[in-house]
């Protein structure tokens, strides 16, 4: 150590240039580190989604979803699968363990799925790669009146997404809303019957009426004539024009059998916003582990750019834009960080004196060069900051080392006064003294963080970061301390120290010194009185509540509504309509975007039975309704229930995300029930949700919906095939192309291009008569009808089919307000368990928040345990005593008392972040106390007496105790008595330390002293 200090204040020079290099290399890293507002929580997941048009969930589960699950089933590192089948869409999501790279396991989903038996017109493929937290931009493409909405669509898919998939760093843009331009061929029913044309003859003859062909090249003269043959369909009048076939030496083209005319393909999602009721919408996704603040700056930009080559009139209109979020939680933590500083600075200030306040100045400066070495270290990591991470960071404790060594040297220089011969020696000394316990004690610290780098997949991924932040300011608060606070202290201290102590630590001493000596001479009833206040407040802890994490307050809502399962498009778009006019009337909303059903590529998996609404909000001083977010939902969900036949359920944006990728359900909390049968599967699931509806605390709970969605079953009469002569693909074909339509071929406009449908004209086919009137022709051209070879019936069947892990499964979904999540889970468990007895073959299990937490909990009180016999072998390495590292120890217990009443006082429950609290209070307590106790150590060898040790000791760290155990505690108090945006997720976690540390110093202080004479006599251990 002290040849360390030597060469520093010997190079002072060399050293002052390195620090010029670090600032400059820490400033470009933290231009260059990503900055988020909510760390991407989730395992690596891959997505296997698969277009089945026209299929019902019972047909997409058994042709696509199983065999699926089949080839994946034994994917490397795979840790878990889920899949949803409903109507024409197969979603298979593949979870991945922890440590998995993500581009490996990409490409063997990939290499395995062309091996998945489909049947024809399934198409599958990869979601892209992206996150739950990856929507970090939604917009709407407007036009001036009368602009048809086929063209904004148009416009969407061909020129706007791609130009904006341009942007480095977006991996996608998904398009919703709007109709998708087609040329539609409406066949009528009854001119098929009367010339004899059957519908495949017309799919036949659209498929080679509409190509180009190469005929080589041909030379003429001197040049060579590339030949073409054009007989591309161009528009309507091309395609009428085609010759399906000739009877009696006339055509009959295809304008004779159908109209053909520009129309929408069969829309499965609507969007509205505001007043609106079909807008198109689009959503830009990001690449994982892009930087969202760059890659949005980019996308506004290439925004702009769109906008001047649009049609005249036509314009993006964003309505969501992370990086309002990000500004708003970064503003938050960035206030509260400057705020920190300056109370840090008032308490330097304080202790070290007006006359000294380049000591002061010395010792903050510590402050931003360590958040610049953390940015070093988290950029050379890959490591992203967040608003969790970068708000759990307490400025009181990073510059604790620089407070020991510059506090000490002062305390040489005032002792020593005029009779200071070197003052590097004295610098070096006094650097050296106080060193090696600080290395100590920032190694005991650091280790008290371990726990948090062993917790697993959600909460691992939340406090790994932070564990890690806190870990690399540290490490650079203490390397800075012991070689360029040595340095620059040469500076400030050429003159000597001036003041002697501050007037204020002079009044305190007056106060502590006598406490001290009445505390040493009141031993049992000191230690008496510590063991009751411990006693007690252990006690208090089962009273405690628990959650998992605070919900961090985006700044908007998303409100899900679930709509009887049979209602079609038309009713269910008048039903979100109401929806948006009531979220409207309230004054607290900016603008409201509803999205009815799911997009086309099947990034979203909702029928029309499912509606989702964006809800912005102005900032909580301009509301009127209600003051807290929970009030202004309790209001809007009064009038949103008053809907008939809904459901109504309030999340967040992000929130909704993450929810649905780590438990698959779109839910704060959830109980999923496992087994084959669906129909006993809703009735489980309808008797869960009824209980813990009863259950106080359970808001917007529902239970999922399986069946309910009404079919026209056509069953094929064999015999009557057999009659005929026809087969079953013959009048599958039928079915499939009259009804859902069959894509004959596509037109090109440009670089657009449009399928070519034929389908049957809807007028034609407006109930279950038509469907059976439909022609079918025998082999020898007889004129049938659908239904003299079908059975056409309407029957009740499957909305949607949930799988997880080879198994059917339901769930009921819930969200937690005005009680705590573990309170409720026992109490819903408890209920659950006594009123729904499962068949055999069927099983419970509860998962959302509550598991996270659970798992988190079972970590914690496994491997805090283990960090504790290493944190004793460290001090044990310290003090090179068992005795007196048992009693740095009882450091802990102390500082949790005051942890666990602050926590208690707030009103706050137990969550996992007010537990990383207790485990940073770890090792923060331990500190204070390896100097204290190593001051005394050090007086006992010099010879002093118990007694005199103890005071000596006691009353010469007094300062430096007090000043590091303030600071930590005022650097974290704007985090704690914050309610701004951004400020949920820090107040648990500060306001543990503040308590902790409030207790922590008094044992340090003045019940540590005492029971120092227990644990030490006048005769040495060994």
């Amino acid at each position: 150590m002290r040849s360390v200090v030597t060469f520093c204040l010997r190079q002072r020079v060399l050293v002052l240039a390195l620090l010029g290099l670090f600032v400059a290399v820490g400033v470009a890293a933290y231009r260059r580190l990503p900055v988020e507002a909510y760390p991407d929580v989730t395992n690596v997941q891959v997505q296997v989604i698969t277009l089945f048009p026209g299929h019902a969930a019972e047909e997409v589960e058994r042709l696509v979803t199983i065999p699926v699950e089949n080839e994946m089933n034994g994917i490397p590192h795979r840790a878990s699968m889920r899949s949803i089948s409903i109507f024409g869409l197969s979603v298979v999501t593949i979870v991945f363990e922890d440590d998995a790279d993500r581009a490996y396991v990409r490409q063997q989903t990939f290499e395995r799925l062309p091996q998945v038996d489909l049947p024809p017109g399934a198409q599958a493929s990869l979601s892209p790669d992206t996150t739950p937290v990856g929507e970090i931009f939604r917009y709407t493409l407007v036009g001036p009146p009368g602009t048809s909405a086929l063209e904004l669509k148009s416009l969407e898919d061909w020129v706007v997404e791609r130009k904006l998939r341009q942007v480095p760093g977006v991996v996608d843009v998904s398009g919703f809303g709007g109709p998708t331009k087609q040329y539609q061929v409406l066949v009528d029913p009854l001119k098929l019957k009367s010339y004899g044309i059957t519908l495949q003859q017309m799919f036949d003859a659209l498929s080679a009426g509409n190509r180009n062909a190469g005929g080589s090249y041909i030379e003429h003269g001197p040049e060579m004539y590339i030949v073409r043959g054009l007989g591309l369909v161009r528009d309507e009048r091309d395609i009428g024009d085609v010759a399906v076939a000739v009877k009696g030496g006339t055509p009959i083209r295809i304008r004779d059998l159908a109209t053909v005319v520009v129309g929408p393909r069969v829309r499965l999602g609507l969007v509205g916003k505001d007043d609106s009721d079909d807008v198109v919408q689009g959503v830009v996704l990001l690449r994982k582990g892009e930087n969202a603040l760059e890659v949005l700056k980019s996308v506004r930009q290439k925004v702009e750019q769109i906008n001047a080559t649009l049609p005249r009139g036509v314009r993006i209109v964003p309505h969501y834009d992370r990086t309002d979020l990000i500004d708003r939680t970064l503003h938050t933590v960035l206030k509260n960080m400057a705020e920190g500083i300056l109370l840090v600075l008032v308490v330097l200030v304080a202790f070290l004196g007006r006359s000294n306040l380049g000591a002061a100045a010395v010792v903050a400066l510590v402050i931003p060069l360590s958040l610049l070495g953390a940015f070093i270290l988290l950029d050379a990591r890959d490591v992203p900051a967040n608003l969790i991470s970068m708000g759990a960071v307490d400025f009181g404790i990073i510059v604790d080392p620089a407070v020991f060594v510059i506090e000490n040297i002062l305390r040489l220089l005032e002792e020593r006064g005029t009779r200071v011969r070197s003052l590097f020696a004295l610098i070096v000394q006094g650097t050296a003294e106080v060193g090696t316990p600080q290395l100590f004690s920032t190694a005991i610290i650091i280790t008290a963080f371990v726990p948090l780098f062993t917790l697993q997949r959600v909460e691992g991924r939340i406090f790994r970061p932070v564990a890690l932040t806190l870990s690399f300011t540290l490490l650079c608060g203490t390397a800075l301390a012991l070689t360029l606070i040595p340095t620059l202290a040469s500076f400030i201290f050429r003159r000597g120290a001036s003041g002697g102590e501050s007037a204020l630590v002079h009044a305190l001493l007056g106060f502590y010194r006598p406490v001290l000596s009445g505390a040493l001479g009141r031993r049992r009833l000191v230690i008496g009185a510590a063991l009751a206040v411990l006693v007690a407040s252990f006690a208090v802890v089962p009273l405690l509540g628990s959650e998992f994490l605070p919900k961090l307050d985006e700044g908007a809502l998303w409100v899900r509504l679930t709509l009887p399962g049979s209602i079609g498009p038309t009713e269910a778009a008048a039903v979100v309509r109401r929806a948006r006019t009531i979220l409207r009337s309230f004054p607290e909303t900016v603008t409201v975007v509803s999205q009815l059903g799911r997009p086309d590529d099947g990034l979203d998996v909702n029928g029309f039975d499912t509606a989702e609404i964006y809800a912005d909000l102005r900032p909580r001083d301009e509301w009127s309704t209600a003051h807290t977010r929970e009030s202004l939902v309790q209001a809007m969900s009064t009038l949103l229930s008053a809907l008939p036949g809904i459901a109504v359920s309030f999340s967040q944006v992000i929130e909704d995300n993450v929810d649905e990728a780590v438990s698959g359900v779109k839910g704060e909390l959830v109980v999923k029930i496992f087994g084959e049968d669906p129909d006993v599967l809703q009735r489980l699931a309808d008797q869960v949700a009824s209980v813990l509806q009863g259950v106080p605390g359970a808001k917007d709970v529902s239970a999922e919906r399986l069946a309910g969605q009404p079919q026209v079953q056509i069953a094929i009469d064999r015999a009557a095939l057999s009659r005929v002569g026809l087969s079953v693909a013959d009048v599958e074909e039928v079915i499939e192309t009259a009804l859902g339509g069959a894509v004959a071929s596509r037109v090109l406009e440009g670089e657009r291009s449009f399928d070519l449908v034929v389908k049957m004209n809807p007028g034609s086919v407006l109930d279950v008569d038509g469907v059976r009137r439909i022609p079918i022709l025998g082999p020898s051209g007889e004129k049938l009808t659908l239904g003299s070879v079908a059975d056409v019936a309407v029957k009740p069947g499957f909305a949607r089919i949930y799988r997880e892990d080879n198994s059917r499964r339901i769930a009921v979904k819930l969200s937690v307000r005005g009680r705590d999540l573990g309170s409720l889970v026992a109490d819903g468990s408890a209920r659950v368990a006594k009123a729904v007895p499962l068949p055999p073959g069927y099983t419970l299990e509860w998962s959302g928040a509550f598991e996270n937490a659970q798992r988190a909990q079972r970590r914690l009180m496994v491997i805090v345990p283990i960090t504790m016999v290493a944190i004793f072998f460290l001090l044990f390495a310290t003090f090179d005593s068992t005795k007196l590292a048992l009693l740095v120890l009882l450091n802990v217990p102390f500082a949790a008392v005051g942890g666990i009443w602050a926590i208690a006082l707030a009103g706050l429950p137990l969550s996992v972040s007010a537990m990383v609290g207790f485990v940073a209070l770890l090792g923060v307590s331990v500190m204070n106390a390896v100097l204290l106790v190593q001051r005394i150590a050090d007086l006992r060898r010099e010879g002093k007496t118990l007694m005199d040790a103890v005071s000596e000791g006691a009353t010469s760290r007094f300062r430096p105790v007090l000043m590091t155990a303030l600071m930590a505690e005022l650097g974290l108090l704007p985090a704690a008595l914050s309610t701004a945006v951004g400020a949920e997720t820090q107040r648990p976690f500060a306001i543990v330390i503040i308590g902790g540390l409030v207790t922590a110093t008094l044992l340090t202080l003045v019940v540590l002293p005492v029971l120092y004479g227990t644990f030490e006599t006048e005769r040495p251990e060994y």
